[in-house]
């Protein structure tokens, strides 16, 4: 079995943020004609917030606007940095995680496959990642495959 690395990615893929709260999927509106196990296989340019990457159900960056609000409201005076940005308190990350909504930073998912095209366009592959204006990092977690 390939690692998750060389897996192509499908509909349904599951995918994770470094500032978000949960497991969020990947979605596509209309396939692009090709399909794996039934599923319609997604490329390089089907990163667009909410369309392609749904929320992550909350966003404990505070370069999240959302996420700052909610830390003053807390009576949180700042937020304590780490090493990909900064976050709320870790003590109760969900009570002063804002809204999210994905700001994605680029035109396409990083690292897709030079090899494979799918509409004139690289295919999505499991190693590939996204990063959020708010400081975030996304990346797939399972391919959706099975």
């Amino acid at each position: 079995m390939a690692a998750l690395d060389d897996k192509y990615i499908v509909f349904g893929a599951k995918t994770e943020c470094s500032m978000g709260l949960r497991e969020s999927k990947l979605v596509l509106p209309a396939d692009h004609g090709i399909f794996i196990r039934g599923k319609a296989q997604m490329h390089a340019k089907d990163c667009v917030s909410v369309t392609n990457v749904i929320p992550f159900g909350g966003c404990r960056s505070a370069a999240n606007p959302s996420t700052a609000a909610k830390m003053a409201s807390m009576g949180v005076a700042a937020a304590i940095p780490t090493i990909s940005g900064t976050f709320c308190t870790p003590a109760a990350p969900a009570p002063c995680a804002g809204i999210c909504t994905p700001v994605i930073t680029s035109v396409e998912w990083e690292d897709a496959s030079e090899f494979t095209d799918i509409d004139d366009e690289k295919a999505l592959m499991g190693r590939c990642t996204l990063t959020c204006a708010h400081g975030g990092v996304i990346k797939i977690t399972d391919a959706g495959q099975d």
